[in-house]
């Protein structure tokens, strides 16, 4: 019995410390641990979901601006390797930007949407992107011409115009029929009549005569487009310039045919050089503006379309917003 009593003595000041002895209310056992925080008692499990997410988005691409086999406004599919690059692709935002941009911004993007079928593949896509943007940048240009169309921007008949660019002495009379001059007016008379192959080959016995005659060279080259042969028609250019390294027209010429070539950089050092020797050309700074825009440079791109503001003078609507939508601007 003195044991159970010397127990039960050992539980009364427990039990007596349950409850208050004057009110009778509970009183916290502060032997005893604090409950957990439901974040406390979740946070390992929001850590390891928290982990297979992150993991997760290492195996799958999630595309938006589409429409899923699903219907849904986005689309989610396998990587070819484990990576985060590009882990969102917008298809919209890369649609919206020229071909070459694309690729070099959103390398792994393109390819992802080319296998899913968001995309035509290979060179028809290429192909198809680059006429839009060829065909966009001929219609910026015509816009923002501040006088006459050239030949390369008259809508509807690109080369109508291109006879009245030849030069020469016409109207000089020459007592020697192979004199380097005759020859070349020969050639500006067989150019307006439509007989290219004839202007060509006395252009040719022209600046054979005389290596250093820019000018039948440079016909030369405008007949060269004519025919649609851009590759000769450069390499004349490239004579002209060599030949007069102050004759902006040269350099104007060879790189709106680099344009045309998709020839982006080239186009860009020709323009350059037309602004070292005219610094005021605005239409200068317009066209390499639109190569830059081409090439993905839209830092660049934005530079020349700054300066061009600055002369006062409007840039095309559609370009600005295109431009702006490339460069997130």
């Amino acid at each position: 019995m003195a044991w159970m009593k010397h127990k039960e003595g050992k539980r009364q000041p427990a039990d007596k410390a349950e409850t208050c002895p004057h009110c009778g209310a509970p009183i916290p056992d502060r032997t005893g641990k604090k409950p957990k925080k439901w974040h406390e008692r979740t946070s390992v499990t929001l850590c390891i979901a928290a982990g297979l997410v992150i993991v997760g988005f290492g195996f799958i691409h999630i595309i938006t601006g589409v429409v899923s086999p699903y219907s849904l406004p986005f689309d989610v599919v396998l990587k070819d390797s484990f990576g985060y690059r590009e882990t969102f692709v917008n298809a919209r935002k890369i649609e919206a930007i020229p071909y070459l941009a694309a690729q070099k911004k959103y390398p792994i993007g393109c390819r992802v949407l080319q296998r899913e079928n968001y995309m035509e593949s290979g060179t028809v896509f290429e192909t198809r992107m680059t006429r839009h943007l060829q065909t966009d940048m001929k219609k910026w240009q015509a816009e923002f011409s501040t006088g006459p169309l050239t030949a390369e921007q008259s809508p509807g008949s690109p080369w109508q115009q291109w006879q009245n660019q030849l030069q020469g002495q016409s109207h000089t009379a020459q007592t020697n029929p192979e004199d380097p001059n005759a020859c070349n007016n020969r050639g500006i008379v067989a150019a307006r009549e439509g007989q290219y192959e004839t202007a060509i080959a006395e252009f040719t016995r022209a600046f054979r005569r005389n290596p250093a005659f820019a000018e039948a060279c440079y016909n030369r080259a405008l007949v060269y487009i004519a025919l649609g042969q851009l590759g000769p028609a450069i390499s004349d250019f490239t004579k002209v310039v060599e030949i007069s390294p102050a004759l902006a027209e040269g350099y104007t010429r060879r790189g709106l045919l680099h344009v045309a070539m998709g020839q982006y950089d080239q186009a860009i050092s020709d323009f350059t050089k037309v602004l070292e020797i005219d610094p005021a050309s605005a239409e200068t700074y317009f066209r390499r503006s639109l190569a830059f825009y081409a090439k993905g440079r839209y830092d660049k791109a934005w530079e020349d379309v700054r300066r061009i503001q600055d002369l006062g003078l409007p840039i095309p609507p559609e370009f600005l917003e295109s431009l702006r939508a490339a460069s997130g601007q």
